[in-house]
């Protein structure tokens, strides 16, 4: 009776953890941060995740793209605006964390002028607006404009 119990124990967690997320592709690390291109002037948005990334994650990566090819086409299409979407557990993505003093998955609006950040902010409460589409691109869109 205890074995099938574990049995059963073992076989729900294992259904939770796959239901939980799924595993995102290797993230960029810093030699295809600077193969991207990333601009001496202009802004960064970053969405920053781990390994598994959950239904929250994969929607809210849609939201930030759909508002910057909405809202700033053609800073996308001279490079002065860039996305990029960092697997913190990749190799080399560590310092991310340190860099921009955050703990988890988060959203980073960065400024950068003659080559070098020169200020960012995090963008966590965009996370209570994963469910509001539109909210939640007009807030990206709010941010990216005041940095650009």
């Amino acid at each position: 009776m205890k074995r099938t119990n574990l049995k059963v124990l073992f076989l729900a967690a294992l259904v939770i953890f796959w239901m939980s997320g799924s595993p995102a592709g290797p993230g960029p690390g810093p030699a295809e941060l600077k193969a991207a291109g990333l601009p001496a002037e202009g802004v960064i948005v970053y969405q920053f995740h781990r390994r598994f990334r959950c239904e929250a994650c994969h929607t809210l990566e849609a939201a930030i793209n759909e508002s910057l090819r909405t809202y700033f086409p053609n800073e996308l299409k001279e490079g002065r605006l860039v996305f990029m979407v960092v697997d913190l557990d990749a190799k080399g993505n560590g310092h991310y964390e340190k860099d921009y003093d955050f703990f988890y998955n988060t959203v980073i609006v960065v400024d950068r002028e003659n080559g070098r950040e020169t200020r960012y902010k995090n963008l966590e409460e965009v996370w209570s607006l994963v469910d509001k589409k539109e909210a939640a691109m007009e807030f990206i869109r709010s941010h990216v404009a005041d940095y650009l």
